[in-house]
């Protein structure tokens, strides 16, 4: 069975599609679609083919190919084959609406001899026609040409040398190569035809792309032997649309809620992300250009679609605007509510028929403010006034924005006194604002005064003064104080009496000095005579 690999190629066609008189393009389409097996030499390959019939006889036409015992022939005992029927098929096709039926393949797979030729590749030529609904008009034809690999496994009833597992005998495998998918522009509007198979493709192992000589990574079917594998092929028609928007850092003195240009808001590099519902569609992420810009095309009109993106480091949000929703061409939602985020950012939009512009995701850097209190005295006796200050600094590289200066508890204070602060503001980088107040100690216990700052774009804390690094406090203590009431001293004890001389001591001692006196005298006054 079929294995898809989808394939856009963008075609403009000219206005023959729409009716002589409508501006716009039709949104509904006549069709006529058929499809058939390419004839000429070259175009069907088989492995193992021979001259005369000893590898067994091939067969091919416009709608069958067949393959394995003699004669030529239908699929059956020892043949097998595939064939296109459903075709010509016609109907009307509806934007975005429901896929119709466009043809048919079937395998029918029997066990085919070793010794036999087995089919390698086919070509099938699709024709599509497309005409305004209701149209007089003639059918615009578009070609289709795509490549049918396939592989004819082993037959054997060991499980074990089969390429697709769970199947004895082996199940063949089929490969669908080529452009599935065609871009049409009608009057500037662009839409999509698909083919598809119905029930979907998925994706195959890759030893099981490799036997049908495939490239890794291909999706597809493998078809069970002894059966006839019917594989309907459908048909879609969806109206293309393009959404785009801009990343950017909010750059504007003071800063506004609009896309002020590169020169203002500078484009931030970051991933970009769409994922659609109904019908369903995704791409990216794909970066965005030098400008923040970024653009999906092909996105489905009408679809329900998240555009999806995360602030970088050193960025928060400041606000998504939703882009265009085909309301007079008006911008959508402005969300406001984002501010400060870090998160996983999505705006939703429904994506009208000219598409979803200006899809805003604007950021701010984020910086640091921090407090720092102070009280003088440090240590106070009640009715003593102490003053408190706080100081806080911008010590980020970027302009804080809206940032404040607070005493939080100034109200608890005795005396409830008002603090004089700096009025919020945006503070650059190493800035500074102050908040001050003067209370009168009070009371035994020491009091705590507490400081806190913040900014819109405060990464440690927000506009939480409490929060983070946001917060500071000083403690006053309280001075004691000596008593106003004198105290009676206390009487000192009887004094210990010193031990002194007895009286022939006293008479002892003067005589020894008179002597020493008298001496002094004698060698006075024979000094004087010499």
């Amino acid at each position: 069975m079929p294995c898809l690999r989808p394939c856009f190629a963008a075609l403009a066609l000219s206005g023959a599609m729409a009716t002589g008189s409508a501006v716009a393009a039709p949104l509904e389409w006549d069709y006529t679609v058929t499809a058939q097996f390419v004839t000429t030499v070259g175009a069907t390959r088989f492995n193992g083919a021979g001259p005369g019939d000893a590898n067994g006889c091939e067969l091919v036409s416009a709608t069958n190919i067949t393959w394995g015992a003699c004669p030529n022939g239908a699929a059956g005992a020892g043949r097998s084959g595939i064939g296109i029927s459903s075709t010509a098929q016609t109907g009307t096709l509806m934007a975005n609406g429901a896929a119709q039926y466009a043809n048919v393949y079937t395998h029918t797979n029997n066990i085919v001899a070793s010794t036999f030729a087995t089919l390698a590749s086919a070509t099938i030529s699709t024709t599509l026609g497309l005409r305004a609904k209701g149209s007089s008009d003639p059918y615009t034809y578009e070609n289709f040409i795509y490549t049918i690999k396939f592989s004819e496994t082993p037959n054997g009833s060991d499980p074990s040398i089969c390429v697709v597992p769970g199947g004895v005998p082996c199940s063949d495998i089929w490969v669908l190569d080529g452009s599935v998918n065609r871009s049409v522009v009608m009057n500037g509007q662009e839409f999509t035809f698909s083919f598809f198979p119905e029930p979907a493709a998925t994706p195959l192992d890759p030893a099981i792309c490799e036997a049908a000589g495939a490239e890794v990574g291909c999706i597809g079917f493998t078809t069970e032997e002894a059966m006839a594998n019917a594989i309907p092929f459908m048909m879609n028609l969806t109206q293309l649309a393009a959404v785009s928007g801009r990343v950017y850092a909010e750059g504007s003195s003071p800063a506004n809620t609009q896309d002020d240009g590169s020169g203002v808001d500078m484009g931030a590099a970051v991933a970009v992300s769409l994922l659609c519902r109904g019908p369903d569609y995704s791409a990216g992420p794909i970066d965005t250009a030098s400008d923040g810009s970024f653009r999906f095309e092909n996105v489905p009109a009408g679809a329900d679609c998240a555009i999806t993106t995360t602030p970088p480091a050193g960025f928060q949000m400041a606000y998504t605007q939703q882009g265009s929703t085909g309301e007079s061409g008006a911008p959508g939602v402005l969300n406001t509510g984002v501010a400060g985020s870090t998160a996983v950012q999505t705006i939703a939009v429904s994506v009208p028929t000219e598409g979803s512009a200006g899809n805003l995701f604007a950021l701010r850097a984020v910086t640091n403010m921090r407090s720092a209190t102070v009280c003088t005295p440090g240590t106070a006796a009640a009715g003593t006034t102490v003053s408190c200050t706080t100081t806080c600094s911008n010590v980020g590289s970027s302009t804080a924005l809206q940032g404040f200066c607070r005493i939080p508890n100034a109200a608890s204070l005795p005396g409830s006194p008002a603090p004089v602060c700096s009025a919020p503001a945006d503070v650059p980088p190493h800035g500074t604002l102050s908040c001050t107040l003067n209370f009168a100690m009070a009371g035994s216990a020491s009091i705590s005064v507490l400081g806190g700052t913040g900014a819109d774009n405060d990464s440690d804390g927000g506009r939480d003064a409490s929060a983070g690094d946001n917060a500071s406090s000083a403690a006053v203590a309280t001075q004691a104080t000596i008593p106003s009431t004198p105290t009676t001293p206390t009487s000192p004890a009887s004094p210990t009496p010193v031990p002194g001389l007895g009286g022939f001591a006293l008479v002892g001692l003067a005589g020894w000095v008179g002597l020493l006196a008298w001496r002094q005298q004698r060698l006075s006054a024979t000094s004087r005579m010499r």
